[in-house]
């Protein structure tokens, strides 16, 4: 009986503690509320990173398809148009790194960087290097396959 007395007053100390709580934080609760959601929302969650692009146009799609997936569940941490072309700049490689190193020349006077917007960014960057005629690739390249000579076998 000892043990729910205990219990029952514990847990009237904790409402009380509760209640002051609230009364203290009464006109911070605004200010709070919106913090607190932005800071959490800010962490980054670590899944896979998009593959780094090469330049290869048959993988663009998938490159901007991870991007678009790691900004989405990211959206706090890259909550800015600077903060996404960064990123995505960060994993062009190879002959698009060429592209990039353009890019970064073509936005930068007086030694200052301005990347517009990250819609402005994918126009510049799809028009590079995205695949001009999809379909027509796709059917020139099951055309090109061969089956060769034996049966197929499950």
């Amino acid at each position: 009986m000892a043990d729910q007395e205990k219990m029952n007053q514990m847990a009237k100390e904790l409402e009380e503690l509760r209640a002051a709580i609230k009364v203290l934080t009464k006109g911070k609760d605004a200010e709070s509320s919106s913090t607190s959601t932005s800071t959490e929302s800010s962490k980054e969650l670590h899944i896979n990173l998009p593959k780094p692009f090469t330049g290869d146009r048959s993988q663009f799609s998938n490159f901007i398809n991870a991007l678009d997936i790691y900004f989405t569940i990211n959206k706090g941490a890259y909550n800015s148009n600077m903060r996404k072309i960064g990123f995505a700049l960060s994993f062009l490689e190879g002959n698009a790194s060429s592209w990039k190193t353009a890019f970064i020349q073509q936005h930068t006077a007086n030694g200052t960087l301005n990347l517009r917007t990250y819609t402005n960014f994918l126009t510049a960057i799809k028009k590079d290097f995205e695949e001009v005629d999809k379909k027509g690739d796709t059917i020139y390249k099951l055309q090109c396959l061969k089956q060769g000579i034996g049966m197929l076998k499950n």
